[in-house]
């Protein structure tokens, strides 16, 4: 038997369908509806969820890349401590100024703004919207999913005492969450995809991915320095892409490009923060890029920007502690305070 009959087989066993009367009892009969759901027809009365979900990205990564400047300018004592390089190697390892630096990026986030323009549909969430129908919908393959887990009788059990708030949560919470990780993964497989294949055929390096790499030492508004086109086809496109497979809506679209953007400022941000929270949840953060843009690691560390899977996975994964011994010299140590 095959495993597609198998599987049929297995919901369609009497012994492990829900009856109806469990299924009203697991069934919300009230939307309940989590603490980030609003039926207005905007976020913000002064603009409509399209132009948020594209101005989102370019906001975020100003006001974080200004942040990070600021603390290049004032250079207070707890964060110099955590510099991956002394300030004075931006001026004298790095083959780019910053007026071209910042004018590339603008162009960049010119061009992805018109390309959200044109592909971003503005949906109005709570406008024909069925809450309770799409959640009635939902519970029986949830009680079925649970009685092929937990069996029937201890299935049933579980469904009769948190049936209501298992089907909630996975529509609140569980749905979403899975979407977004949906999202994190089509970036970070596109992403690493093309910029390996940027580091392996010299063409591509020379003529697009080398712009970037004119930054041996990277700093926060230098994140999106590219030459335009990959920036349009990894950056741009990728996003479009992520948006389009996890089937989310203009909102949780406003939410992605916002934490992209976020993250892939803090790559290049040039600090060891570890309560940063780009840092703390990802291992994949600024010590980690650093890594690759330098000579040594500039055939390591490809993924970007939230997990560093497909380096673990295909064999060019470097560690700080790897990279010091290519270079010989020891870590940068954190003084404790």
């Amino acid at each position: 038997m095959s495993l597609v009959g198998a599987a049929h087989q297995m919901f369609d066993y009497p012994q492990i369908q829900p009856n109806s009367t469990l299924l009203a009892q697991i069934t919300p009969i009230a939307p309940h509806a989590a603490w980030y759901y609003t039926t207005r027809p905007a976020l913000l009365s002064f603009c409509s969820d399209k132009i948020l979900s594209i101005a989102a990205p370019t906001i975020v990564y100003w006001v974080f890349s200004l942040m990070f400047h600021a603390l290049d300018v004032l250079r207070l004592p707890y964060f110099e401590k955590r510099r991956i390089h002394e300030s004075e190697e931006v001026l004298s390892r790095n083959k780019v100024t910053i007026g071209q630096v910042v004018k590339a990026v603008l162009w960049q986030q010119v061009v992805q703004t018109l390309l959200g323009v044109w592909w971003l549909e503005d949906d109005h969430p709570g406008e024909g919207l069925d809450v309770l129908g799409d959640m009635a919908k939902l519970a029986p393959r949830i009680a079925t999913a649970v009685f092929v887990l937990l069996g029937p009788r201890t299935g049933e059990a579980v469904l009769r005492n948190y049936g209501e708030s298992i089907v909630r949560w996975v529509y609140w919470w569980g749905i979403p969450l899975v979407q977004m990780w949906i999202g994190f993964f089509v970036i970070d497989t596109w992403q690493y995809t093309l910029h390996r294949l940027c580091h392996t055929y010299r063409f591509l390096y020379r003529h697009f991915h080398s712009v970037h790499h004119r930054l041996y030492v990277p700093y926060a508004f230098g994140a999106l320095y590219n030459h335009p086109l990959e920036g349009l086809v990894l950056d741009s496109i990728g996003a479009v892409l992520a948006e389009q497979c996890a089937g989310l809506s203009i909102r949780q679209t406003a939410l992605l490009f916002a934490i992209s953007s976020a993250k892939t400022v803090d790559d290049h941000c040039g600090y060891r923060i570890w309560w940063d929270p780009c840092q703390l949840f990802f291992y994949n953060n600024a010590d980690y890029h650093d890594i690759h843009h330098q000579s040594y690691g500039i055939k390591a560390n490809f993924s970007q920007p939230f997990f560093t899977n497909w380096d673990l996975l295909l064999g060019t994964h470097m560690s700080r502690e790897e990279a010091e011994r290519r270079t010989r010299r020891p870590a940068k140590v954190e003084k404790v305070e």
